[in-house]
């Protein structure tokens, strides 16, 4: 919202001071000492707005103090007016949107050799003595059965026991000393339960801890652990689901398909530095204007929008990744790499959650703003204002007096 208004109400209420102040001198017979300052009967508000700056530039007016100028119940009313309006973005807002989603999209472009990267470096750590301890503390586990139908680079999308998301079903089987999973042959479903091999356990909290460990030193292997839940698409009757299930956490090569390190770690921390820079950028343009970094409710509107942007951007440039991939081997006449599910992990998941979220806190803040009572424009508080002075009754008597002065002045001659 314009800083005018602020400043028209603290010019208009120093207005009227002068007023009571020129009143109560000629009341008490004293010579005021204080001059009103004439304007036209009728203003528009950009002509109010101008007569007003000017005066407070000759006045030395600076400071605007909304606590004398209003009432408490004149002072809640405008703060609740004040939410009802959306500010309008700024050219700095716009680069701010464009400078993020450049940043995301550098994040998603090059996440192939980003994640590439920390590939290599988390490698470097299963020589480290913690890795080796939950290593040795995870050997002969219930949940790293590899039998028939169970093995292969994609063993743990296979089994609910490195499904982050069934973390009691491969409690239970590290307690209950067995593996339980569904094996597919030939699209036929069979339950496999193995057992009488396994290590140990003697309590839940020990198998927690056990599973705790074999999953740590799972994450860092090139393979990672696949998106939590994908153990149940395996499962499904579904082969297509089933196929993507296998060949989304697969990839091309070894640690090129879709897993918890590429699908969910990475992609949310190009999500936390896209909410860090555009809060930052929010807090420190606020401070710049009130001197406080705290934001009142139309800022936190506007932080929330520039939000929904930077996030649709990155959310929009990691789609168009997954399509370029796409048409890349489509021009190059791999159709089978062209149609591969692996192609997800360029799609930045978290962003896309994300940007759904902002999306309905958007469109909440909107509906809470439109149940706001809405304020009189300027145009209509001088009408309604004038309106006694426009009757046509008033022109009738104005008009009945003059003919009756003018008959008496007939009669005088």
């Amino acid at each position: 919202m314009s800083e005018d208004i602020e400043r028209n109400l603290d010019t208009q209420s120093r207005r009227l001071g002068d007023i009571e102040n020129l009143i109560r001198a000629t009341l008490d017979d004293q010579e005021s000492a204080v001059s009103l300052e004439h304007s036209p009967r009728y203003q528009t508000y950009d002509e109010l707005t101008t007569f007003n700056d000017d005066l407070r530039g000759r006045r030395d007016w600076t400071d605007v103090d909304l606590d004398a100028a209003l009432s408490e119940a004149q002072r809640q009313a405008f703060e609740l007016w004040q939410q009802k309006h959306r500010l309008t973005w700024s050219a700095s807002d716009l680069v701010a949107v464009g400078a993020v989603g450049v940043v995301g999209m550098m994040c998603t472009w090059f996440d192939a050799s980003i994640d590439g990267s920390i590939r290599d470096r988390l490698a470097l750590l299963k020589s480290s003595g913690i890795v080796s301890g939950w290593e040795k503390a995870g050997k002969r586990l219930p949940i790293d059965y590899m039998g028939p139908g169970f093995g292969g680079r994609a063993h743990r999308v296979k089994g609910a026991g490195h499904d982050l998301a069934r973390p009691i079903e491969a409690i239970r089987q590290i307690m209950a000393g067995e593996f339980s999973g569904t094996a597919w042959h030939t699209g036929v479903a069979s339950r496999v339960v193995v057992g009488d091999k396994f290590q140990d356990v003697d309590s839940a909290s020990e198998a927690a801890l056990r599973l705790a460990q074999h999953l740590l030193a799972d994450v860092i292997t090139p393979m990672s652990l696949p998106i939590p839940g994908m153990s149940f698409l395996y499962e499904s009757d579904s082969k297509a689901l089933r196929d993507f299930a296998l060949h989304a956490y697969n990839g091309l090569s070894a640690g090129s398909g879709w897993n918890v390190r590429n699908g969910i770690a990475l992609p949310a921390m190009t999500v936390l530095v896209t909410d860090i820079l555009v809060r930052t950028y929010v807090h420190l343009d606020v401070y710049q204007q009130t001197g406080t970094a705290r934001l009142d409710l139309p800022h936190k509107r506007r932080r929330n929008e520039l939000l929904l942007a930077s996030h649709s951007l990155v959310s929009a440039i990691s789609l168009g990744k997954v399509a370029a991939q796409i048409t890349a081997h489509c021009v190059a006449g791999n159709y089978v790499r062209a149609v591969h599910p692996s192609h997800i992990r360029h799609a930045n998941i978290p962003a896309l959650l994300r940007t759904g979220a902002l999306a309905s806190t958007v469109v909440h803040d909107a509906y809470r703003a439109s149940k706001i009572p809405s304020a009189r424009s300027w145009d209509e508080l001088v009408t309604d204002t004038a309106q006694p002075w426009q009757l046509d009754l008033v022109d009738g008597i104005e008009r009945l007096g003059r003919s009756e002065v003018l008959t008496a002045l007939a009669s005088l001659d």
